[in-house]
């Protein structure tokens, strides 16, 4: 076989693995979705979703700062060099997602009004702590897997995530009454039980010394000075309509455009699983200078996103009555339009998180930051402003246009970084 199908080949080893991966997970996180309307009342799935968007805001930090540049870093190095940069990653993601997590538990159970609420008791508050702890240690776990083309273990790892999880859903379920602070207890400690065998088995271990971590930083800086601001900005845009709902619509109807994402985010975890696949590759391709198969690859990935979208929208229009009938109970009726609002912002999120991945690959990362802060600059008012006018139809036509913007300038940031490099190089240019 030429050595050109064997590249072709590579990418899709462990696609398998990954899909299954991702199908699990969001599976129970529609477990956990499907609980809260069942069985809470509304303010506890608010608070619930803006706890989980401060750990997704933290998330975005770690994403930054240590998976997308070990993503880059960590593929360029062989042997024990990678594994002792692998060493000293962990300890200082260690580091920050100890800080992050004590900085915010601290900050919104002082100030709950920041996030629109009375009162945040202290239970709450320590349990979102545990539950960044346990978030970035999994991602942390789960992106070295993808690194080191081992889809199998994090497999293994999610699915032992995913039974203990079942378990702790079940036992709330039970009790029909579901809460916050002990949902977000039981995700965090379902994480961190799940994790520790696999990274006992993946021989990592964190190193606490000032000095590596300064000689790393001195890597991660160059790569992480655009796609930090760039994470942040993005992170403003995307979870934006859960701080300008509750401004604009309150808790309760916040809670209920939640709801309605709740049936479109597997399209989320489906572009996830193609990604942790697909970006290690592309960063694998450029650095040999494989370039047209990135183009190739990144034309054929987002034909597929517009097809699954497509595909999976058409089986939600015909489930509605029955979800609407057995599942969203009186509390959720009529969420049909948001839900369509939210199958075309997961068209757009789909393409944007391709063009992500490219860009990151090929060290555009400021082409990243513009593409967030144009979405921002017209999501956050055009939410707060349709939002008053046009209640939930207008904060999520502000929350779509914000992601059709960031879409389109990162696809045009790709058509810029494949022009730009030389003919000689066999680069193809997306067309």
């Amino acid at each position: 076989m030429s050595e050109g199908a064997d590249q072709r080949k590579l990418p899709f080893q462990g696609v398998s693995h990954s899909l299954v991966d991702q199908a699990l997970l969001s599976i129970s996180n529609f477990l956990i979705g499907l609980a809260f309307i069942k069985f809470a009342t509304k303010h506890d799935y608010y608070a619930y979703s803006q706890l989980i968007g401060y750990v997704a805001l933290t998330l975005a930090i770690q994403a930054a700062l240590v998976n997308t540049t070990a993503l880059t870093l960590l593929p360029q190095k062989r042997g024990r060099e990678r594994a002792e940069a692998t060493h000293v990653f962990f300890g200082l993601q260690l580091f920050l997602s100890s800080t992050l997590a004590m900085v915010g538990g601290l900050f919104l159970w002082l100030t709950p009004a920041a996030i629109s609420m009375d009162v945040i008791e202290m239970p709450l508050a320590l349990a979102m702590v545990l539950m960044v702890l346990s978030s970035w240690l999994r991602e942390f776990l789960r992106n070295v897997q993808f690194i080191n083309m081992r889809a199998d273990m994090c497999l293994q790892q999610d699915m032992a995530y995913v039974f203990l999880l079942a378990i702790a859903i079940g036992t709330l379920v039970v009790s029909q009454n579901v809460q916050a602070d002990e949902m977000l207890l039981l995700i965090g400690t379902a994480g961190i039980l799940s994790a520790l065998p696999w990274l006992h088995r993946a021989s990592i271990k964190p190193v606490f010394n000032w000095v590596q971590w300064s000689r790393l930083w001195s890597e991660i800086w160059p790569l992480a000075r655009w796609s930090l601001p760039a994470g942040l900005v993005s992170w403003a845009s995307g979870n934006g309509y859960l701080l300008i709902g509750a401004a604009v619509l309150g808790p309760e109807t916040t809670a209920e455009i939640v709801a309605a994402k709740l049936f479109m985010a597997p399209l989320g975890t489906i572009f996830l699983s193609w990604g942790n696949i697909f970006r290690p590759k592309v960063s694998h391709w450029i650095s040999v200078g494989a370039r047209s198969e990135v183009a190739r690859l990144t034309q054929l990935s987002i034909l597929g996103v517009a097809g699954v979208v497509l595909i999976y929208f058409l089986a939600m229009v015909f489930a509605y009555p029955f979800l609407d009938a057995h599942l969203l109970g009186d509390k959720y009726k009529g969420l049909q339009f948001d839900i369509a609002w939210w199958g075309v912002f997961f068209v757009a999120s789909g393409v944007s998180s391709i063009c992500n991945g490219v860009l990151f690959a090929g060290g555009h990362f400021r082409q990243s930051f513009y593409a967030a802060a144009v979405s921002c600059v017209l999501s956050i008012p055009a939410m707060y402003f349709s939002g008053q006018v046009f209640s939930k139809d207008g904060l999520m036509f502000g929350a779509v246009l914000g992601e059709a913007a960031y879409a389109l300038v990162l696809f045009l940031g790709v058509r810029r970084m494949m022009r730009g490099v030389a003919v000689g190089r066999n680069l193809e240019v997306l067309k």
